[in-house]
């Protein structure tokens, strides 16, 4: 059953108090998910809604793709092998940012991106320099240098939003043993550089914290969907404005519940443990399990929260490997899938990227293998198996979806 906790001192004991129907949990409540509202597969055909299959149209053929961002009717994907930017105007690719490299121009990894829909700007963070390039033609237009190591960066109408350390945080981590240097959710103007000295702090933590519990992942975040993670051992889902972030839900799997993660229940447990003893203890959760990697994906969508995490329940070389699980909160209650299907297609459906408060995924063009000879074809898959006979080059299939 779905247990609900009022405090964190509540936590520690399993005082169990009830469970509760809103997406908004009231001050202090935790919904803790247990193993009878894990499932093993869920029907997206039941459980979701207002789908739309677009076909990713390429006069030739489309890399692999490894995440996609959406800003209006433009879409920027990043490619499997985290070299290209594969740029889409309605679903069309128009052009490819491909300028991997230590040349004038380049950058030298591709991981996290954004746009800048007023200025048609492509932004790629590197450390402390963003390499910015005209998103029509593809030219280089300048490096910005920030005083900040990027580890997530978004552009949110006039505003930035980072996740990383000031810089001289990042140098002293680099410098100094055993140094806990403090990560940051940040935002500031655009155009800023300055980055430790004018912008708002949203979140801080320790990068202790950050090794046990994750850290806050902030791809998902658009214009239409301010919210993000603040990963802990209460997970707390937030949205933010200019000036600050609420909560609108708290979370943890009871299964993640143990003693040496409840030591670190407040940050400044981060401090107070020796650094000796926090070493042991995370490297006995690494081992050993249970360890919560990441916590992605997140949508809040009116009356539904959802997101993606994965879990290793025997750590993380465990020989039970990482549980992915996609969870749904909303007003009838909570429940995580193991896998997302749609009768009728021989693939999971997996998402990678969010168009507003609609989750994307890439449909994979896999012929006749793609379907599935053992169960009924649903109307969506038979939608999307007939728009991927239509595609040359063998290219994919986009889905778009809400969670109900």
């Amino acid at each position: 059953m779905r247990k609900v906790f009022n405090s964190l001192l509540a936590l520690s004991a399993l005082a169990v108090m009830g469970c509760s129907g809103s997406t908004s949990l009231s001050p202090g409540e935790i919904d803790v998910l247990t193993d009878s509202d894990i499932y093993d597969e869920g029907d997206l055909t039941e459980i979701a809604c207002d789908f739309v299959v677009k076909p990713l149209k390429s006069n030739e053929p489309l890399d692999g793709i490894g995440g996609i961002k959406f800003w209006g009717n433009k879409a920027f994907a990043r490619s499997n092998d985290n070299r290209k930017l594969l740029c889409f105007d309605n679903y069309n690719l128009y052009a490819v940012l491909n300028k991997l490299g230590r040349g004038p121009g380049e950058y030298i990894y591709l991981s996290d991106f954004s746009y800048d829909a007023k200025e048609d700007l492509i932004y790629v963070g590197n450390d402390s320099l963003i390499c910015i390039y005209d998103a029509k033609t593809m030219g280089f237009i300048r490096k910005q240098f920030v005083s900040y190591d990027i580890q997530n960066l978004l552009n949110v109408g006039d505003k930035m939003l980072y996740y990383g350390l000031d810089i001289d945080e990042s140098r002293k981590q680099q410098t100094l043993e055993n140094y806990n240097p403090t990560a940051s959710v940040v935002l500031t103007d655009r155009g800023e550089w300055d980055i430790k000295n004018n912008s708002t702090v949203l979140n801080q933590h320790s990068y202790y914290h950050r090794s046990i519990f994750g850290f806050p992942q902030l791809f998902y975040v658009n214009p239409q969907n301010m919210s993000f993670c603040l990963p802990g051992y209460v997970n707390r889902i937030v949205t933010f404005n200019n000036d600050s972030t609420t909560d609108v839900y708290r979370f943890m799997l009871a299964s993640n519940d143990n003693q040496v993660l409840e030591k670190y229940m407040k940050e400044e447990s981060f401090e107070e443990v020796p650094t000796e003893d926090f070493n042991n203890d995370y490297l006995g959760l690494l081992l050993n399990g249970p360890y919560l990697d990441n916590i992605y994906n997140i949508i809040v969508d009116k009356g539904t929260i959802s997101f993606r995490l994965n879990f290793y329940p025997k750590g993380l070389i465990g020989e039970e490997g990482v549980n992915l699980l996609y969870w749904v909160h909303n007003e009838t209650g909570t429940k995580a899938y193991k896998s997302l299907r749609i009768p009728g297609l021989a693939m999971d459906i997996e998402p990678t990227g969010c168009h507003d408060n609609r989750n994307v995924a890439i449909i994979e063009n896999l012929g006749e293998d793609a379907i599935d000879e053992t169960a009924k074809m649903s109307p969506l898959a038979q939608q999307i198996i007939d728009e991927l006979k239509k595609q040359n080059d063998d290219n994919p299939v986009l889905l778009e979806f809400r969670f109900k």
